[in-house]
């Protein structure tokens, strides 16, 4: 049996082989309130099976112990150009074909109490054809990440919660995927949790009572509110846009009979019910004490700003002090909406060419973002595709944090479509772009992705990098520099993006102990 260990800068493939600086000792380096990961490789010349992994011998529980490490075998997803590895499945056994490799993910979770300093251990893979044993280290630096409500980054992803992977949207068999859900998002830091109000209210039975007035029941709003904050770290709540996107001059309106109905933007009908939308939004969360928690999004990647203003002037009187942030895909409509929007959230690829303008708006005060969504697709932007080395989504966050960014909202955590354009289907030309985690529908799951884990390694860089900057920006800046520029310019290569880790770990660990 051939064994080796890769960090987790490297997508391990099936082709995948060794390399002469390659050794079976896996060395992992992560900050306390905060995971670290790498790979375990095995490959032999016939078939064979994966029965378990063990992790004994742990030398310092009170830095690391046994019930801090799990693990997750690697599995792919076949398109038509080939198959990539994405997928962390916790699943029992693993069968491995003659010839290929096989990675298994250990990932540590470092407690915030734990104290620093060297823990070694033993991972011990199973096997049909014998036991492999290799030699694992976690070094806890003594800096803590905060918690993500109380980061400096923020994290947005289009959120599914109610799919018809879990049936009745209360019953029990959904309040079981809730959960599973959740902890995926508290894994990757998901802090701004989206949430699309209208079907909450309709549930409730809310319905129009006369031309001006609606009675809205707030009752599973509010269920849905109290089960994230007391299962994810939450930082905000941004509400879905209401506007039909991009184009769009209709807005879905709840009629008498509590059926919705599309109405059109500047009727009397329309600025009534918009009106009273925000309003009862408003006066929910003011009355739970978190009104500094919500945000509004008005209409979607809009292309003419009209729709997007006149809301935006409805809001202001309705909510009063409530910010309002758009994902933009055009620059024209990023420069239309200047003095009516409080966060802009340009895309990637609109950022880059705009960056004087929205690093102006940064510096005037605004907040400032940036999004992807499916575009853009060329091979040298940083991107979450699943064709891309995952490394990429965690590069997106030292991008941002060279470029001054505040927060990254990707469109599809869990958009589960058969369609070829952004799913797991072979000719998918958006790969994976709405899988960030997978359905597990027997098991009523969310089962995690490689990019996934990538993300929450790479927003827990940006958060270290803040902590170096308060005593040493230059030092913060070299660091991030040595690995991404913007997202475009970066440093490709997997040791480089360890090394700097490291790098990072040691100098966070003298900013907070100055």
């Amino acid at each position: 049996m051939l064994t080796f260990a890769r960090n987790s800068a490297y997508g391990v493939f099936r082709n995948t082989r060794e390399k002469p600086t390659d050794t079976s000792r896996l060395c992992l380096h992560g900050a306390k309130n905060a995971i670290c990961a790498g790979q375990l490789v095995l490959r032999e010349h016939a078939d064979f099976e994966i029965t378990g992994v063990r992790f004994t011998n742990f030398s310092a529980p009170y830095v690391l112990n046994e019930g801090d490490v799990r693990y997750y075998y690697q599995d792919f997803i076949k398109y038509n150009d080939g198959e990539y590895p994405d997928i962390l499945s916790d699943a029992e056994t693993v069968k491995v074909g003659a010839e290929c490799s096989q990675s298994v993910w250990v990932v540590a979770d470092i407690k915030a109490e734990a104290l620093s300093g060297l823990c070694t251990f033993d991972a011990v893979v199973c096997t049909t054809v014998g036991e492999f044993t290799f030699p694992c280290s976690v070094r806890v630096y003594n800096v803590t990440v905060p918690d993500a409500d109380k980061a400096e980054f923020y994290l947005e992803y289009f959120l599914d919660p109610f799919t018809d992977l879990a049936g009745d949207r209360w019953g029990e068999d959904r309040m079981r995927f809730l959960s599973s859900f959740a902890e995926s998002l508290s894994m990757i830091r998901n802090n701004s949790i989206d949430i699309i109000v209208i079907p909450l209210l309709t549930d409730a039975k809310s319905k129009r009572v006369s031309g001006t007035e609606w009675e809205l029941d707030f009752t599973y709003v509010e269920k849905y509110v109290d089960f994230m904050m007391k299962n994810v770290p939450v930082k905000r709540f941004a509400v879905r846009s209401i506007i039909a996107s991009v184009n769009g001059d209709v807005l879905p309106m709840i009629d008498y009979d509590g059926s919705v109905k599309n109405v059109k933007y500047k009727t009397p009908e329309a600025e009534a019910w918009l009106y009273a939308y925000f309003k009862g939004i408003y006066e929910f969360f003011e009355k739970k004490g978190i009104l500094g928690m919500l945000q509004f999004r008005l209409q979607d990647e809009p292309h003419y700003t009209d729709c997007w203003i006149w809301a935006r002037e409805i809001c202001r009187k309705a909510a009063p002090g409530v910010k309002c942030g758009e994902p933009i895909d055009e620059h024209p409509s990023g420069l239309g909406l200047q003095g009516h929007i409080d966060t802009y959230i340009p895309r990637i690829n609109v950022y880059e060419p705009g960056a004087d303008y929205y690093d102006r708006m940064r510096a005037d005060g605004k907040e400032l973002w940036v999004y992807s969504c499916c575009f853009p697709e060329e091979a040298w932007w940083l991107n979450k595709f699943i064709d891309h080395p995952f490394r990429h989504s965690r590069m997106m966050s030292w991008a941002c944090y060279e470029r001054k960014i505040q927060g990254f909202l990707h469109w599809g955590y869990n958009y589960w479509s058969d369609t070829s354009l952004y799913g797991t289907s072979p000719a998918a030309r958006f790969k994976g772009d709405g899988f960030i985690v997978y359905p597990d529908k027997e098991n009523l799951r969310v089962i995690p992705s490689t990019r996934l884990l990538a993300t929450a390694e790479g927003i827990i860089e940006y958060e270290l990098l803040k902590i170096v900057e308060k005593t040493d920006p230059a030092e913060a800046h070299a660091i991030c520099a040595s690995v991404a520029r913007s997202f475009t310019d970066y440093n490709d290569d997997p040791e480089n993006l360890e090394f700097a880790h490291i790098r990072l770990l040691q100098a966070a660990e003298e900013a907070a102990n100055r």
